[in-house]
């Protein structure tokens, strides 16, 4: 067990706890969210994803429902629902994120950029990067949605 650290969508992502070493049940990451960070609008079809705010405030679009989470507190998006994690604050913001079953760390991997450590700054998404995940998810059964934004 080695922590991996990736920037997805300029975000800073620390893998934890991969499939590898939770028998394939679940996945755990640490993200850091820069201010007026996001993630594009997404449907899982695999995995439910849980969402601990560390520090920060979040804000989720969650099948249209807008949620703000601040520290200590939770949210659980399931499968098949669209959903969206965005920052608006003007502070950066950690969300720890248990993903199951696990293989959306292998997501990660593929369309990620490596980071060098943990407080490493996330790497800005480029157009080429933003068509290289939209390429990729299907085959990790994520749908990124386009012109089609959760913010209800």
């Amino acid at each position: 067990m080695s922590m991996k650290f990736i920037s997805v969508a300029g975000d800073s992502v620390t893998i934890l706890l991969e499939g590898a070493d939770t028998g394939g049940v679940y996945t755990i990451m640490e993200s850091r969210v820069p201010p007026g960070g996001a993630t594009p609008p997404h449907v899982h079809q695999r995995e439910d994803e849980a969402f601990l705010v560390m520090d920060g405030e979040l804000t989720f679009f969650i099948g249209g429902e807008k949620i703000v989470r601040k520290k200590n507190e939770y949210l659980f998006a399931p499968r098949g629902i669209p959903h969206q994690i965005t920052n608006a604050s003007d502070a950066g913001a950690t969300v720890v994120i248990t993903a199951s079953p696990a293989g959306i760390e292998h997501f990660f991997e593929a369309v990620g950029t490596p980071l060098t450590s943990r407080e490493g700054p996330g790497v800005e998404l480029t157009l080429e990067a933003a068509e290289h995940m939209m390429k990729v998810a299907p085959k990790f059964g994520i749908n990124i949605l386009v012109g089609d934004s959760p913010r209800g």
